[in-house]
């Protein structure tokens, strides 16, 4: 027996705010996710350019090396997680 119209109405209405609500934070996730990846790359680079600026070679070499595992190890943490958060929310 089919449902009567109000019912199903309600029902679609229903459904529509909800698809509305999930991708309006899939949106903000990935807002999120690709400004974190910005922020590690921002914090990468200061680390290598504080490397090409210093007076001790040792030193230098461990700022540049270690700006590049910062924004690059940030980046890849911070795609993983989103992924897997992903899935937990059912994009994915």
């Amino acid at each position: 027996m089919p449902l009567p119209q109000e019912i199903q109405e309600e029902l679609e209405r229903k459904r529509r705010e909800e698809h509305l609500q999930a991708e309006r934070d899939s949106f903000r996730a990935h807002v999120r996710t690709a400004l974190m990846c910005v922020a590690w790359s921002i914090l990468g680079l200061a680390f290598m350019g504080w490397g090409l600026h210093t007076d001790d070679p040792d030193l230098g070499q461990i700022a540049w090396k270690g700006g590049m595992v910062v924004g690059y190890a940030g980046i890849l943490v911070t795609l993983i997680r989103a992924h897997s958060k992903a899935k937990d929310r059912g994009d994915a």
